[in-house]
């Protein structure tokens, strides 16, 4: 099948088909999960008050890990005070566990660090496969990276480690890089005549086959917005100049949100022609934003509030602002307007790399990423109500289900 990039290759009718039968689990469909006497010792559990019934989501690994050395993997499921409801050991790196209701079943999906697959000259990311298992975490099958377009394509080339969408069990969204000499990079960004980039490739596949992609390495606007990951005069490594790290789909509209950590900026996609709804943040935001509504390397945004509002977890950077926070962010996406605006300090130390949040009330549940940390805080009062001390872990995210509808 030959696949025009940036454009729909298939019928609407099939992705909103999957978008009714197929959502990420907001914890109101929860199976029952009875206790049992499974262990964990990854996390110090200090609690601070009492957290609603709810299912945790976690797949801690050593903050030693590497791309290039086997570690292995574990994948817990607790209630809300830690209590281990199901767990799972792999010999590889496990990553990005999460739930979600397929036509009233639950699934999970993880991702699997693979050290021998293709990664391009000079980068360091994680790579591998994604597994769907069912509700006792007993896989159902595994899924690689299915070539299509005009690539180029490596050998042993697989899907990046950083988010995957599940529609159904033969439907997903998922993601990988791909190194591609480019000729479009403007000259007053001194570009090599043999500049390399690594560019971000989003894949929809059903029954196997690519039905939609997106590929923006014709988009010259990246490279000038990019932060970093943009040195174009080296030829000797694939510049990141992107680096994706986060999909969402607005089930307003069925499109898709996507976080692009590396230009500081999330866009919306139109999930049937490719083509950019809007772009917040970034050197070319189409959202005029004051100071403090500037993210910078940021994870994990969703829609929260009935759809109404963009949650972000910002990590800040280093040098610019070393603390991290949570941002709230309401939209008129026809006008490009900020409508209102919230922020919230995270009161631990500051995430260089991944992190995530939901919102349930007047309560964050924000995975620390590289900070080691689990943290369910109620943001309006400062209060910790449960805190998981990763110690020498970290955990890409983590995520909490309610028990029941709050």
């Amino acid at each position: 099948m030959k696949i025009n990039i940036l454009y729909y290759r298939t019928g609407i009718f099939v992705a909103i088909l999957s978008s009714i039968a197929c959502h990420k689990d907001n914890g109101h469909n929860n199976p029952v999960v009875p206790k049992d006497t499974l262990t964990q010792d990854t996390y110090t559990i200090i609690s601070g008050g009492n957290s609603p019934a709810a299912t945790i989501l976690a797949s801690p690994f050593s903050s030693a890990a590497t791309p290039f050395v086997d570690y292995p993997g574990l994948l817990l499921v607790m209630d809300q005070d830690g209590n281990v409801l199901k767990k799972k050991t792999t010999d590889e790196m496990a990553s990005c566990f999460e739930r979600w209701t397929i036509n009233g079943q639950t699934r999970y999906s993880y991702f699997l660090n693979d050290i021998s697959v293709y990664r391009a000259p000079g980068t360091d990311n994680f790579a591998g496969s994604a597994v769907i298992a069912d509700s006792n975490l007993q896989e159902i099958k595994r899924i690689h990276f299915v070539p299509a377009g005009t690539g180029p394509f490596n050998p042993g080339q697989d899907l990046d480690l950083h988010d995957f969408i599940l529609l159904s069990d033969d439907h997903y969204i998922a993601m990988t890089y791909y190194p591609k000499h480019v000729s479009n990079i403007p000259a007053y960004l001194g570009p090599s005549p043999n500049a390399v980039v690594q560019v971000p490739l989003i894949e929809e596949v059903n029954n196997g086959s690519v039905i939609w992609q997106w590929d923006p390495s014709s988009d010259t606007s990246f490279y000038a917005n990019s932060v970093e990951g943009n040195n174009y005069a080296d030829s000797t490594a694939a510049q990141d100049y992107m680096h994706m790290n986060a999909m969402y789909i607005d089930s307003a509209d069925n499109n898709i949100v996507c976080s692009f950590r590396n230009q500081n900026q999330i866009l919306k996609i139109n999930r049937s022609t490719g083509a950019i709804l809007w772009r917040l943040g970034g050197k070319n935001s189409d959202f005029p934003l004051y100071s403090d509504q500037v993210f910078l390397r940021q994870h994990d945004p969703s829609l929260t509030d009935n759809n109404q509002t963009l949650l972000i977890f910002d990590n800040g950077e280093a040098t610019l602002r070393p603390e991290s926070r949570i941002l709230e962010f309401k939209l008129d996406e026809k006008n490009k307007k900020v409508i209102s605006f919230k922020s919230f300090t995270i009161p631990e130390p500051f995430t260089y790399f991944m992190g995530s949040v939901q919102k349930n009330g007047d309560e964050y549940f924000i995975g620390g990423g590289t900070a080691n940390y689990i943290l369910e805080i109620n943001y309006v009062t400062g209060e910790k109500i449960k805190e998981f001390e990763g110690g020498s872990y970290s955990t890409y995210r983590a995520y909490n289900f309610p028990n029941i509808s709050r």
